[in-house]
């Protein structure tokens, strides 16, 4: 995980500063701060001459997650090429357990001309920023998943564009680089001028975010030739079920208990091979974002970094944990693959609510909120199924004044550019949680978690049908149309959410990890039917028809009551959001 910056600024002079790029120095130390904050590991900075009178300022922060020894950026290689990457290839035809990420793209950058076939054979999570110097082309982008931020400026006047990974309220005209294929600058012509390969043949989807780049940055895109062969998408956009195909989840009604019909559905061949096999491909998706790191706690790599040699016995992975069924199942999951004498930690956030007495607010804090009863619940049942296991459950309460001072001075940048209600709640209730400062549930005693990497259930609910609006959908207007809502929110979960959460926990010097947006994951699911992953209809109640497929995966791990809890945003949950709000709405708190 990394932080990076780079501004290319076209200027009739042999070198050129930062503050003549852009409007001061007090914008770029806001940029260097929220960079600097990623990757607490290493930074450095680097200005170089281009050809044509344009001139580049690269800049990187380092938290060291691959390879033996952490690898300052930004990285040059043998012809002058230079590569930002803030990535992790945990799988396909580049992943090397033994080599940074880094060294691995930029070898196999400078070996080709054609970058973005390169970025085909990259499964994992990135954004990055590349300038090819024998070809003068800048090349930057997100992973067609959009899982880390990168965001971008452009001013045609003053001629220079910057990109970033994380910027401030301060900075105007700043949008996120959307996640719809690999962007390219010709700086052989002395104006900027931009290019597109999409990572799929354009649809709807990418028609949009085409138009919405060009409205904001005032700058027309060429689009060029497609990455991908072919995009992984559901089988038929307009299926409909035959009665057969669903008259084993018609029955399920006709059982006594939830536990009765998860039983029973669990007997039928063709589900138990579906939750098998997703269960396979949910284990490896953890096993690598569990082990594919420096075993070294946040505390103890800096005695690493220094030189000394050290053996930690600290936590190194945590989970984001409300005890739902999501972070529940990453829970299990990372037990099988993290060392018995690790602890894992469960990060369970809270914020404050008055006690109401006699009709008047007391000065009494509670935090028995939603999640937080939920949270102990699920730690109890995960004490019964990994004894030999020593979970921390870590609550996490947040006072008003705390919320509002954090929310103010450093939240509202991390967000930026998105700005809405849901934004703010979701933003703030993700950060104080990465923050991983607060209390541990058994002993009651003061603790900041040293993990660096932290799992996230992120995705989940697009996948497999989680959110009451499906349940609608498909009561009013059926199967076809939840179909499409699905692709669509796959499509968007990028610029709804990925961004900004990567924004705010990398803040911490924490690497987010989502195992249920996994390259093989996704495509597995993508070509189920919708039944086959849930079934929200009257026949069955919310906690059994939505997500219904991952539900069975929780019981086929040994998940009892928390298979079953329903569904709960995380904003209401933990309590932080006003459901009187309109959360499309911009939060005047912002």
């Amino acid at each position: 995980m990394c932080g990076i910056f780079c501004q290319i600024c076209h200027h009739e002079s042999d070198t050129v500063s930062t503050a003549e790029c852009n409007s001061g120095e007090a914008e770029w130390n806001w940029y260097r701060d929220k960079i600097a904050s990623r990757g607490p590991d290493g930074f450095a900075e680097r200005f170089d001459s281009l050809p044509n009178d344009w001139h580049a300022h690269f800049a990187a922060s380092v938290l060291w997650m691959q390879g033996d020894k952490c690898l300052i950026q930004p990285c040059i290689d043998s012809t002058g090429n230079v590569l930002l990457w803030n990535g992790d290839i945990f799988s396909g035809n580049l992943a090397s357990d033994n080599t940074c990420d880094t060294i691995t793209v930029l070898n196999n950058f400078e070996l080709s001309d054609n970058i973005s076939q390169i970025l085909k054979d990259v499964e994992g999570p990135y954004s990055f920023v590349y300038f090819q110097r024998h070809k003068n082309l800048l090349y930057f982008g997100r992973d067609c998943i959009g899982r880390h931020s990168l965001l971008i400026k452009l001013n045609l006047e003053r001629n220079f564009i910057m990109l970033t990974s994380a910027a401030s309220k301060n900075v105007n005209g700043i949008i996120e680089v959307p996640a719809i294929g690999i962007f390219v600058i010709d700086l052989n012509l002395p104006i900027i001028n931009l290019a597109c390969y999409p990572w799929t043949a354009p649809d709807l989807h990418f028609a949009h975010a085409i138009e919405d780049l060009e409205a904001h940055l005032d700058v027309d895109v060429s689009i060029q030739e497609t990455i991908l062969s072919s995009k992984t998408e559901f089988l038929d956009l307009h299926v409909e079920p035959e009665a057969a195909d669903i008259q084993y989840l018609e029955d399920i009604s006709y059982y006594e208990s939830i536990e009765e019909a998860m039983t029973n559905l669990l007997e039928n061949n063709d589900v138990l091979q579906r939750v098998e096999h997703l269960l396979e491909l949910l284990k490896k998706s953890v096993e690598v974002r569990v082990n594919k790191k420096p075993h070294y706690c946040k505390d103890c790599i800096k005695t690493v970094l220094s030189g000394k040699s050290i053996e930690c016995p600290h936590t190194k992975v945590g989970v984001l944990f409300s005890g739902g069924l999501d972070s529940a199942i990453l829970a299990i999951l990372a037990n099988e693959f993290i060392p018995e004498n690790e602890c894992i930690d469960l990060i369970n956030v809270a914020f404050e609510k008055a006690v109401i007495k006699n009709g008047q607010s007391s000065n009494t804090l509670q935090y028995d909120v939603p999640d937080r009863k939920t949270g102990r619940q699920t730690y109890n049942e995960l004490l019964q199924i990994c004894p030999n296991r020593e979970w921390n459950l870590i609550e996490i309460n947040v006072t008003q004044s705390e919320l509002q001072m954090y929310r103010s001075s450093r939240i509202s940048d991390l967000v930026y550019p998105l700005r809405t209600v849901l934004d703010e709640s979701l933003g703030c209730a993700v950060w104080f949680a990465s923050r991983g400062k607060g209390q541990c549930y058994t002993s009651n005693e003061s603790y900041e978690s040293p993990c660096r990497v932290l799992l996230l259930g992120m995705g989940a609910d697009e996948l497999f049908g989680g959110y009451m609006r499906h349940r609608t959908t498909l009561k009013h207007k059926g199967w076809a149309a939840l179909t499409r809502e699905l692709s669509h929110e796959l499509d968007r979960i990028s610029e709804r959410n990925l961004g900004r959460d990567d924004r705010i926990v990398s803040d911490h010097g924490r690497q987010s990890r989502l195992p249920y947006l996994d390259e093989r994951v996704v495509r597995y699911v993508k070509r189920l039917k919708p039944w086959e992953r849930c079934f929200p209809t009257d026949r069955m109640p919310p906690g059994l028809g939505d997500k219904l497929l991952l539900r069975l995966v929780a019981r086929r791990l040994g998940l009892q009551s928390t298979a079953n809890f329903p569904k709960r945003a995380f904003q209401f949950g933990s309590r932080i959001a006003n459901s009187k709000e309109n959360a499309k709405d911009i939060s005047d708190r912002l």
